[in-house]
Protein backbone atom coordinates (compact mmCIF):
# COMPACT_ATOMS: atom_id res chain seq x y z
CA UNK A 1 0.00 0.00 0.00
CA UNK A 2 2.76 2.03 1.10
CA UNK A 3 4.41 1.58 -1.93
CA UNK A 4 1.59 2.21 -4.50
CA UNK A 5 0.63 5.85 -2.40
CA UNK A 6 4.28 6.46 -2.82
CA UNK A 7 4.12 5.50 -6.68
CA UNK A 8 1.09 7.73 -7.08
CA UNK A 9 2.98 10.78 -5.40
CA UNK A 10 5.89 10.38 -8.19
CA UNK A 11 3.44 10.28 -10.95
CA UNK A 12 1.57 13.05 -9.94
CA UNK A 13 4.72 15.16 -9.35
CA UNK A 14 6.43 14.57 -12.34
CA UNK A 15 3.71 15.25 -13.67
CA UNK A 16 3.58 18.80 -12.31
CA UNK A 17 7.46 19.18 -13.10
CA UNK A 18 6.26 17.47 -16.66
CA UNK A 19 3.57 20.74 -16.82
CA UNK A 20 5.78 23.11 -15.58
CA UNK A 21 8.46 22.87 -18.29
CA UNK A 22 6.34 22.33 -20.74
CA UNK A 23 4.65 25.84 -20.04
CA UNK A 24 7.90 27.65 -19.66
CA UNK A 25 9.24 26.17 -22.83
CA UNK A 26 5.33 26.91 -24.70
CA UNK A 27 6.71 30.33 -22.81
CA UNK A 28 10.16 31.01 -24.21
CA UNK A 29 8.68 29.93 -27.68
CA UNK A 30 5.48 32.57 -27.28
CA UNK A 31 8.37 35.14 -26.55
CA UNK A 32 10.78 34.40 -29.07
CA UNK A 33 7.63 34.59 -31.89
CA UNK A 34 6.41 37.75 -30.16
CA UNK A 35 10.03 39.25 -30.62
CA UNK A 36 10.40 38.34 -33.78
CA UNK A 37 7.17 39.67 -35.25
CA UNK A 38 8.54 42.79 -33.41
CA UNK A 39 11.70 43.07 -34.95
CA UNK A 40 9.92 42.21 -38.67
CA UNK A 41 7.91 45.59 -37.56
CA UNK A 42 10.51 47.73 -36.70
CA UNK A 43 12.47 46.77 -39.94
CA UNK A 44 9.82 47.54 -41.71
CA UNK A 45 8.82 50.88 -39.95
CA UNK A 46 12.18 51.73 -40.65
CA UNK A 47 11.90 51.02 -44.12
CA UNK A 48 8.94 53.16 -44.51
CA UNK A 49 10.65 55.89 -42.47
CA UNK A 50 13.60 55.99 -45.20
CA UNK A 51 11.10 55.87 -47.93
CA UNK A 52 8.92 58.63 -46.85
CA UNK A 53 12.19 60.43 -45.95
CA UNK A 54 13.26 59.93 -50.04
CA UNK A 55 9.71 60.94 -51.03
CA UNK A 56 9.67 64.25 -49.33
CA UNK A 57 13.24 65.01 -50.23
CA UNK A 58 12.30 63.93 -54.09
CA UNK A 59 9.38 66.44 -53.90
CA UNK A 60 10.80 69.08 -52.29
CA UNK A 61 13.78 68.64 -55.17
CA UNK A 62 11.02 68.74 -57.76
CA UNK A 63 9.14 71.82 -56.08
CA UNK A 64 12.91 73.89 -55.74
CA UNK A 65 13.27 73.00 -59.84
CA UNK A 66 10.04 74.22 -60.51
CA UNK A 67 10.42 77.52 -58.77
CA UNK A 68 13.92 78.09 -60.66
CA UNK A 69 11.99 77.37 -63.30
CA UNK A 70 9.37 79.93 -62.96
CA UNK A 71 12.40 82.74 -62.19
CA UNK A 72 14.45 81.61 -64.80
CA UNK A 73 12.29 81.08 -67.91
CA UNK A 74 11.94 84.52 -69.72
CA UNK A 75 16.07 83.70 -70.09
CA UNK A 76 15.89 80.42 -71.23
CA UNK A 77 16.28 79.91 -74.90
CA UNK A 78 13.06 78.31 -75.51
CA UNK A 79 10.96 81.21 -73.61
CA UNK A 80 9.04 83.09 -77.20
CA UNK A 81 8.94 86.22 -75.53
CA UNK A 82 10.95 89.16 -74.53
CA UNK A 83 12.40 89.03 -71.15
CA UNK A 84 11.31 93.02 -70.66
CA UNK A 85 7.99 92.09 -71.68
CA UNK A 86 7.55 89.92 -68.77
CA UNK A 87 6.54 90.11 -65.13
CA UNK A 88 6.94 87.46 -62.65
CA UNK A 89 3.31 87.64 -59.99
CA UNK A 90 3.91 83.92 -59.15
CA UNK A 91 0.34 83.07 -57.49
CA UNK A 92 -2.28 82.33 -58.84
CA UNK A 93 -0.03 82.35 -62.52
CA UNK A 94 3.59 82.84 -63.37
CA UNK A 95 3.43 85.43 -65.71
CA UNK A 96 2.00 88.25 -67.05
CA UNK A 97 3.72 89.02 -70.98
CA UNK A 98 2.54 92.59 -72.33
CA UNK A 99 4.08 90.72 -75.92
CA UNK A 100 5.48 93.94 -77.89
CA UNK A 101 5.31 96.56 -75.05
CA UNK A 102 9.46 97.32 -75.24
CA UNK A 103 9.25 97.41 -78.69
CA UNK A 104 6.16 100.01 -78.66
CA UNK A 105 8.42 101.70 -75.65
CA UNK A 106 11.60 101.88 -77.39
CA UNK A 107 10.96 101.48 -81.17
CA UNK A 108 8.14 103.27 -81.70
CA UNK A 109 6.41 99.83 -82.29
CA UNK A 110 2.66 99.67 -83.62
CA UNK A 111 -0.49 99.50 -80.81
CA UNK A 112 -2.56 97.23 -82.53
CA UNK A 113 0.60 94.39 -82.05
CA UNK A 114 0.71 94.55 -78.22
CA UNK A 115 -1.39 91.58 -76.64
CA UNK A 116 -1.19 90.63 -72.93
CA UNK A 117 -0.94 86.96 -72.07
CA UNK A 118 -1.21 85.05 -69.00
CA UNK A 119 1.48 82.66 -68.71
CA UNK A 120 2.38 79.84 -66.36
CA UNK A 121 5.79 77.82 -66.18
CA UNK A 122 5.11 73.95 -65.89
CA UNK A 123 8.21 71.35 -65.56
CA UNK A 124 8.07 67.93 -66.12
CA UNK A 125 4.46 66.28 -66.21
CA UNK A 126 2.89 68.92 -64.21
CA UNK A 127 -0.62 70.05 -64.68
CA UNK A 128 -2.52 73.56 -64.30
CA UNK A 129 -4.23 73.83 -61.12
CA UNK A 130 -8.00 73.96 -60.87
CA UNK A 131 -7.71 77.76 -60.60
CA UNK A 132 -5.70 78.12 -63.21
CA UNK A 133 -7.39 76.13 -65.34
CA UNK A 134 -11.02 78.76 -63.98
CA UNK A 135 -8.43 81.55 -64.61
CA UNK A 136 -7.91 80.23 -68.37
CA UNK A 137 -11.65 79.73 -68.62
CA UNK A 138 -12.18 83.06 -67.79
CA UNK A 139 -9.78 84.56 -70.28
CA UNK A 140 -11.21 82.46 -73.38
CA UNK A 141 -14.74 83.48 -72.44
CA UNK A 142 -13.45 87.27 -72.48
CA UNK A 143 -13.94 87.79 -68.99
CA UNK A 144 -10.94 90.07 -68.96
CA UNK A 145 -10.92 93.91 -68.67
CA UNK A 146 -8.95 96.77 -68.01
CA UNK A 147 -9.85 99.30 -64.87
CA UNK A 148 -8.50 103.10 -64.14
CA UNK A 149 -8.66 103.01 -59.69
CA UNK A 150 -9.10 106.48 -58.65
CA UNK A 151 -9.38 106.32 -54.64
CA UNK A 152 -11.20 109.64 -53.23
CA UNK A 153 -9.70 111.24 -50.36
CA UNK A 154 -12.23 113.46 -48.19
CA UNK A 155 -10.57 116.83 -47.81
CA UNK A 156 -10.38 115.59 -44.02
CA UNK A 157 -8.66 112.89 -44.73
CA UNK A 158 -6.09 115.45 -46.45
CA UNK A 159 -5.99 117.43 -43.67
CA UNK A 160 -5.07 114.63 -41.16
CA UNK A 161 -2.31 113.44 -43.48
CA UNK A 162 -0.83 116.80 -43.42
CA UNK A 163 -1.14 116.96 -39.94
CA UNK A 164 0.56 113.68 -39.67
CA UNK A 165 3.41 114.76 -42.36
CA UNK A 166 4.03 117.63 -40.29
CA UNK A 167 4.36 116.55 -36.46
CA UNK A 168 6.42 113.86 -38.38
CA UNK A 169 8.63 116.54 -39.64
CA UNK A 170 8.59 118.71 -36.11
CA UNK A 171 9.54 115.69 -34.38
CA UNK A 172 12.41 114.38 -36.90
CA UNK A 173 13.59 118.31 -36.44
CA UNK A 174 13.58 117.81 -32.50
CA UNK A 175 15.72 114.98 -32.85
CA UNK A 176 18.10 116.12 -34.69
CA UNK A 177 18.76 119.43 -33.09
CA UNK A 178 19.66 116.87 -29.76
CA UNK A 179 21.65 115.22 -32.37
CA UNK A 180 23.56 118.28 -33.29
CA UNK A 181 23.67 119.55 -29.22
CA UNK A 182 25.56 116.56 -28.83
CA UNK A 183 28.75 117.94 -30.71
CA UNK A 184 27.82 121.97 -30.27
CA UNK A 185 25.81 122.76 -26.69
CA UNK A 186 24.52 125.96 -27.84
CA UNK A 187 23.78 125.61 -31.18
CA UNK A 188 19.98 127.31 -32.13
CA UNK A 189 19.96 128.87 -28.98
CA UNK A 190 19.75 132.77 -28.96
CA UNK A 191 22.86 134.67 -28.79
CA UNK A 192 23.56 137.03 -26.07
CA UNK A 193 25.01 140.74 -26.43
CA UNK A 194 28.02 139.49 -24.77
CA UNK A 195 28.32 136.52 -26.77
CA UNK A 196 28.11 138.75 -30.01
CA UNK A 197 30.92 141.16 -28.82
CA UNK A 198 33.09 138.41 -27.85
CA UNK A 199 32.53 137.14 -31.80
CA UNK A 200 33.61 140.40 -32.92
CA UNK A 201 36.54 140.60 -31.21
CA UNK A 202 37.68 137.18 -31.78
CA UNK A 203 37.09 137.32 -35.39
CA UNK A 204 38.55 140.61 -35.89
CA UNK A 205 41.55 138.35 -33.86
CA UNK A 206 41.78 136.14 -37.10
CA UNK A 207 40.23 133.29 -35.45
CA UNK A 208 38.59 130.86 -38.36
CA UNK A 209 35.21 129.58 -38.15
CA UNK A 210 36.04 126.13 -37.30
CA UNK A 211 37.47 127.36 -34.26
CA UNK A 212 35.05 129.72 -33.87
CA UNK A 213 32.45 127.07 -33.68
CA UNK A 214 34.10 125.01 -31.15
CA UNK A 215 34.13 128.10 -29.29
CA UNK A 216 30.97 129.17 -29.38
CA UNK A 217 29.96 125.68 -29.22
CA UNK A 218 27.63 126.42 -32.20
CA UNK A 219 27.96 125.07 -35.92
CA UNK A 220 29.96 126.70 -38.83
CA UNK A 221 26.81 127.38 -39.83
CA UNK A 222 25.38 129.13 -37.21
CA UNK A 223 28.74 131.46 -37.00
CA UNK A 224 28.39 132.23 -40.58
CA UNK A 225 24.90 133.62 -39.93
CA UNK A 226 26.06 135.55 -37.17
CA UNK A 227 28.66 137.37 -38.58
CA UNK A 228 26.69 138.31 -41.47
CA UNK A 229 24.26 139.84 -38.87
CA UNK A 230 27.06 141.88 -37.40
CA UNK A 231 27.84 142.80 -40.56
CA UNK A 232 31.12 141.36 -39.95
CA UNK A 233 31.10 138.84 -43.66
CA UNK A 234 28.58 139.24 -46.38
Amino acid sequence: MGILVSLLIGIIVGSGITYYILQKSQQRKTIREYESQIQILKEEYQQALKDAKNRSIDGSRAVIKGKIAEQLAPVLPNFKYLPSDARFIGDPVDYIVFNGYTDLKDNGGVESNLEVIILDIKTGNASLSQFQQAIAKAINAGRVRFEVVRPEISEQQNLKKHNQSLQQDLSQKTYSIKEIRKTYSRAYKPWSNDEDEQLRQRYRQGVKINNLAVEFQRKPGGIRSRLKKLGLIK
